[in-house]
């Protein structure tokens, strides 16, 4: 950010009660920290510091375009941010020279901006109101003052997107579900018994983000069970309360898997660390982050890696493919038998859902075991053709 902005992010650093630093993001003005906006960076903080940072680049950015065209964001309107999209998008025209990009990467860019916009000006509203009746979804809405907050993140801005650059966010390719030859293909070149632990535990329909989540506490090694302290990024367990977070039966195999793990590989990074973690996933690397609880980025970093090994293309590999592939595994059972009487209700519990509707993001509609036992079914009291129909 250029120095003679009006707008800045700085970083500050704040003492905490034992003493510690911690640092957070801050957009000033003129120099002196705004409250509002703040507020909501810190919120933003709350569950990754990473995420206020970058949420704060994208506002400031926003800010700074209001002030060069003599508006402030309390006073902003959804045709300003119709402009300023539009200048993501072309640029200012200045120079009267056409833009070189890779399309894909603005259109990201200008969706990542849409929604810091579109956040911000939603929390803003919630925590200090406006007189506007909002019409969710709608072009259309009724206020007292054109400036309201409400105006801003109620307005449709995608369209704008999709019409300056149609077809240019091609569809990914991945792989959703895994076979069985694939998951032994990934599994034999993690490098560590960490690595693989958490893999497989993903494979039991755990999002990443709950599997990093789990503390020594939530595994129990006799009954074989483990549960998530956190889903969704939300915290649902506090000091001294029960966890009410799904608990999942393991497999022996996961479960003698976890246990190596746990006497010797985190073992060895908590007695370096000097220490003791409650968190199940540490860092086993020997620096400075030894012995503190694994992150999301060290992990994707090791899966793409891990994938690149085993003769995959790293950008076909995602993170949360185990939970759609667990999802497949208990409907081909439910096809293969019926007789055990799995039930989607089983597959809610299991999973965490509130609604069977949710099965439908992960089902692999080409899936050929399904397709294979529901002709069985259709078709197994049909006569088979004998000598005398000839």
């Amino acid at each position: 950010m250029e120095k003679n902005k009006r707008f800045r992010l700085v970083r500050f650093a704040f003492e905490t009660r034992d003493g510690g630093i911690l640092y957070r993001y801050m957009i000033t003005e003129d120099k002196i920290p705004m409250l509002e906006v703040n507020q909501w960076l810190m919120a933003k903080a709350m569950r990754k510091a990473s995420t206020s940072k970058e949420y704060g680049k994208k506002l400031v950015v926003f800010l700074n375009y209001l002030s060069d065209n003599d508006a402030d964001y309390s006073v902003a309107t959804n045709e300003h941010v119709k402009r300023f999209i539009r200048l993501l998008l072309f640029g200012d025209m200045e120079d009267l020279k056409l833009l070189y990009y890779e399309t894909n990467r603005v259109y990201q860019t200008a969706a990542y901006y849409l929604t810091v916009i579109t956040e911000f000006y939603k929390w803003l509203d919630d925590n200090y109101g406006s007189n506007m009746e909002f019409c969710r979804k709608s072009n259309h809405y009724h206020a007292r003052k054109s400036f309201l907050y409400g105006q801003i993140y109620n307005y449709d801005y995608q369209y704008i997107l999709d019409a300056a650059l149609p077809r240019q966010k091609p569809r990914r390719e991945y792989i959703k579900w895994y076979t069985k030859e694939q998951i032994d293909l990934m599994c034999c070149h993690f490098t560590t018994l960490r690595d693989e632990a958490v893999f497989r535990l993903t494979l039991e329909g755990f999002r990443i983000d709950e599997v990093l989540s789990m503390k020594l506490s939530d595994y129990d090694s006799v009954k074989q069970l483990i549960q998530p302290t956190r889903s969704k990024g939300r915290s649902e367990v506090y000091t001294g309360n029960q966890n009410h977070l799904r608990v999942v039966a393991l497999p022996e195999l996961l479960c003698i898997l976890l246990n190596c793990y746990i006497s010797t590989e985190r073992s060895d990074a908590e007695n370096g660390y000097g220490i003791p973690s409650e968190y199940l996933f540490l860092n086993l690397q020997k620096d400075n982050m030894q012995g503190k609880p694994m992150t999301y980025h060290n992990y994707y970093a090791i899966l793409k890696r891990c994938a690149k090994r085993a003769g995959f293309e790293p950008e076909m590999i995602r993170s949360h493919s185990g939970r759609s592939t667990k999802v497949m595994e208990f409907l081909e059972h439910q096809a293969k038998h019926p007789e055990d009487e799995i039930e989607d209700s089983t597959i809610m519990q299991c999973f965490g859902w509130r609604s069977a509707d949710s099965i439908s993001s992960y089902r692999d509609y080409n899936n050929q075991v399904i397709a294979y036992e529901t002709m069985k079914k259709l078709h197994k009291k049909e006569r088979k053709p004998d000598d005398t129909d000839a």
